[in-house]
């Protein structure tokens, strides 16, 4: 039912500190009245959508895609659970309809597609051992490369009860539960159809609220250079490198300006349609990471500063 993700939209206290942050990154914007949009490089469609409050920086809600028949299939579904539908938040929101789920973030689900990508002419070759795929040509990129966001692959929610939330999510909504961490500590969902491990994800919290957004790159080189890039641009690091237990990518977290977090990702698990997959529960170690140039992760890697 639900085919793709299409953008998150975040409430924050300064415009240019968000646009800049977000260019830094590598997103480009495109301006509208009342709201900001970030978007991957060549890419027609909003990723990131900025919003000025005036407060400190608040999850403001995201958008879904699914089929006309899907939208009117869901609409049944929100009447059944007794879930009001409502109007759009602000004059130039996204189209679809909108609704609070049962924390009260507020959620937008449109007819559309997820935008086509611009696809490398030549996926870099790598020689393993005993497999040489690469021969008499060097592997190293050209210094000069300029590496950019793909997409908007998943983002990370609080959630106070992240088993209800997940059962409304795959039950409701249409996802589907990949994987969990044992406790009730963090719920994995992908979207009907072929589909990346997740594209929306729960953490364990006191409240609602917004963890991370993650972004695609188009190998680690590209990944890592990028990294270099925003860091050397006065940016904060907070974990990484690494290899995620769940979903198997490579990850790299920088810090927001408003202490939250943002992430390039690489070589995500990708579940086909038809294939026989089977959610597990992972321990909160294992499924955080495999290895990471840091070891642990932060102490405050899941706290909620929202709250503060």
């Amino acid at each position: 039912m639900i085919t793709s993700l299409q953008h998150i939209a975040l409430g924050i206290p300064d415009m240019k500190v968000g646009t800049d942050f977000y260019e830094d990154f590598g997103l480009e914007t495109v301006d509208r009245p009342d709201h900001v949009a970030m978007r991957c490089h060549g890419r027609d469609q909003d990723q990131i959508v900025l919003i000025e409050t005036g407060q400190k920086r608040k999850f403001h809600h995201f958008s879904l895609g699914t089929t006309a028949q899907g939208l009117e299939t869901l609409k049944s579904r929100l009447e059944k659970q007794g879930i009001a539908l409502l109007d759009p938040p602000y004059q130039g929101a996204a189209n679809g309809i909108w609704f609070r789920d049962p924390e009260g973030s507020l959620v937008n689900i449109q007819v559309a597609e997820a935008a086509a990508f611009i696809t490398d002419s030549k996926a870099p070759l790598i020689n393993r051992p005993g497999m040489n795929n690469r021969l008499a040509e060097k592997g190293c990129p050209p210094f000069d490369i300029q590496p950019r966001p793909r997409r908007l692959g998943h983002f990370i929610l609080f959630a106070r009860d992240v088993i209800a939330q997940s059962k409304f999510y795959c039950d409701v909504i249409g996802l589907r539960l990949s994987d969990r961490i044992v406790d009730g500590f963090a719920a994995f969902m992908r979207t009907a159809g072929d589909s990346d491990h997740h594209v929306v994800a729960l953490l364990k919290s006191s409240a609602p609220g917004f963890h991370h957004a993650s972004f695609e790159m188009g190998n680690i080189d590209e990944a890592e250079l990028a990294s270099m890039r925003f860091l050397s641009k006065g940016h904060k690091h907070a974990w990484g490198p690494g290899r995620h237990g769940v979903g198997s990518n490579y990850f790299h977290y920088f810090r927001d300006p408003w202490n939250g977090m943002t992430e390039y990702f690489h070589d995500m698990d990708y579940i086909p349609e038809e294939a026989a997959w089977e959610a597990e529960e992972w321990t909160k170690k294992d499924g955080m990471f495999l290895w990471s140039a840091d070891g642990m992760p932060p102490e405050d890697f899941g706290r909620n500063y929202e709250l503060d």
